[in-house]
């Protein structure tokens, strides 16, 4: 897409700021272990998988593919490729090859007038979601994308959503593009209407967090990510996250991943960033769950389990 570029300058110097306060390995990363933050390649036979919902491929760069794979290599990782019609065969072709280190899941622009058959094409080739869905012209309840929305339900698709504020592409020309049409809330109806999509918002509805937090407790088939600039705004307050993800050890009336009573079992791992900057990620999460008392099994979920079990991987 003709705004990657700027959108991963974006993300990356939000990262950086965040991976200036992650904790030391021997706190934060001791669940993935003291060999990630030296460069090693963890044992993926001791190592829990980490599975990353949110990667976008990134056109500009002509050895993505191998990049990806030496990171995903070197942190027992899975990426989920957000990846845009036209590259679809590029990343169709890696995921066979790797289906272990990747899940191709497709980008269409809802407003597209063949986005439908685009959806199609992307099922022929074995694609198991959409993503990232954004900078729609309406919102994203409008029932001018209902027939994406069935063809995903009919599917069973992860389908992933941009929630919540959204960058500029163009600071001198008029766009059509307003965060409002992606406001977190939008998911309880798209969740409710299609009851086999897993609905995954990306970046926790930033700044609606407590909306993200209350749709996702009412709905057990959506999730949240904190990608983006979340994990770095809260640096030094993350315990505030315990406000919005307040219900662990209650009667929650909605099925929550293996049972976990911790209500931060409604997130799941994304990264949203250039492949070198993802391990930075998992240091902020990993800072998240130090801070909120996230107990291991719900960071297991959280960082694999969960998606693992709704993708069906077994490796």
């Amino acid at each position: 897409m003709n705004w990657s570029l700027s959108r991963r300058y974006f993300i990356k110097a939000a990262t950086a700021v965040g991976a200036a306060y992650v904790v030391p390995a021997s706190s934060a990363l001791s669940c993935v272990g003291s060999a990630l933050t030296q460069g090693v390649s963890p044992d993926p036979n001791k190592a829990d998988r980490i599975v990353d919902i949110h990667v976008h491929f990134d056109d500009k760069n002509s050895s993505f593919v191998e990049d990806l794979l030496t990171v995903c290599n070197r942190l027992n990782l899975t990426a989920c490729v957000l990846t845009p019609h036209a590259n679809r065969n590029i990343v169709a072709d890696a995921a066979k090859r790797h289906p272990a280190d990747i899940v191709p899941i497709g980008f269409v622009d809802l407003d597209a007038k063949d986005a439908v058959r685009q959806v199609k094409e992307f099922r022929k080739l074995g694609y198991r979601g959409l993503g990232e869905l954004e900078f729609v012209k309406k919102p994203l309840t409008d029932p001018a994308y209902f027939p994406v929305y069935e063809l995903a339900n009919e599917y069973s698709w992860v389908v992933l959503f941009h929630t919540g504020i959204v960058l500029r592409r163009k600071f001198d020309e008029p766009e059509n593009v307003a965060s409002y049409r992606m406001r977190a809330f939008h998911l309880e109806e798209i969740a409710r209407r299609f009851p086999q999509i897993t609905v995954v918002g990306a970046h926790c509805g930033n700044p609606e967090y407590e909306w993200a937090a209350e749709v996702a407790r009412w709905n057990p088939n959506v999730f949240f990510d904190l990608s983006g600039s979340t994990l770095s705004k809260f640096r030094g307050r993350l315990t505030e996250f315990e406000k919005f993800f307040w219900w662990s050890g209650t009667e929650w009336d909605t099925k929550a991943p293996e049972n976990d009573p911790s209500a931060f079992s409604k997130l799941v791992f994304g990264s949203d960033t250039s492949v070198n900057q993802i391990e930075a990620v998992i240091g902020q999460y990993r800072s998240l769950f130090q801070a909120c008392g996230v107990p291991e099994h719900t960071q297991k979920l959280i960082m694999g389990g969960t998606l693992s079990k709704i993708l069906n991987l077994t490796t």
